[in-house]
């Protein structure tokens, strides 16, 4: 019998402490009150801008207090034709999943119930404009299920390898990783760290980042849709 009061007491504890720890992340990275809103505008946004998307879903809640994730997921902006698009590594209701292009009207539809802030970056169009599309084009036939989530291959987050590598589509890639991997191909952002030393948290400002001088980070913003 006192082994199992004994039990239950370390077992209280533990859920006592997990809770007071999620409890301050939570007022920690899930507080967005000091962020600037303004109204997204489609005509504001330029090719190579950065999205990062909070989801407010109860499944997310307990990862993202555990993890300290503010923001979940990063999606890029980039014009072609005349035609906004947002790139991301995504799955929507299993129909739409993958390596995505999706217009932009579609895309705020999609993400309607989140919360949005928008990373300004500014840098000559025509050239990473071209490139982006690049890397979009030569990798999504290789990207066409989405197979990011929870699995052991996520052991690589816990260390740090500071050596930048191409993106390893032999095992589960997250959306982090080839995001950053756009990045660093399309000249945006220096290729300093491997893909799996960042953190969704690296985009806020872009601050665990080094840019190259011809690209300069503006601002960022929450968005009013």
């Amino acid at each position: 019998m006192n082994h199992i009061k004994l039990f239950v007491f370390y077992l209280s504890l533990i859920l006592i402490i997990t809770s007071l720890y999620m409890v301050h992340n939570y007022y920690k990275y899930k507080d967005f009150s000091g962020y600037s809103i303004k109204k997204l505008r489609k005509e504001n946004i330029k090719s190579g801008d950065i999205f990062l998307v909070a989801y407010h879903k109860p499944q997310n809640l307990i990862g993202d207090l555990l993890m300290k994730v503010k923001f979940n997921h990063v999606s890029l902006a980039v014009w072609e034709n005349g035609e906004l698009y947002l790139i991301e590594y995504a799955n929507y209701f299993d129909k739409y999943q993958g390596l995505l292009k999706i217009p932009y009207e579609r895309w705020i539809r999609f993400n309607k119930n989140t919360t949005i802030l928008k990373n300004s970056i500014s840098f000559s169009q025509n050239e990473r404009e071209r490139k982006i599309l690049e890397y979009y084009y030569q990798n999504k036939d290789k990207m066409t299920e989405f197979k990011g989530g929870w699995n052991m291959s996520w052991y690589r987050f816990l260390y740090k390898k500071n050596k930048y590598q191409p993106i390893d589509l032999s095992y589960q890639t997250t959306c982090t990783e080839i995001m950053v991997s756009l990045l660093g191909e399309s000249g945006i952002v220096k290729k300093e760290k491997a893909l799996s030393d960042y953190h969704q948290s690296d985009f806020i400002g872009m601050s665990g980042f080094s840019l190259p001088n011809n690209v300069n980070y503006t601002q960022d913003y929450l968005c009013s849709l």
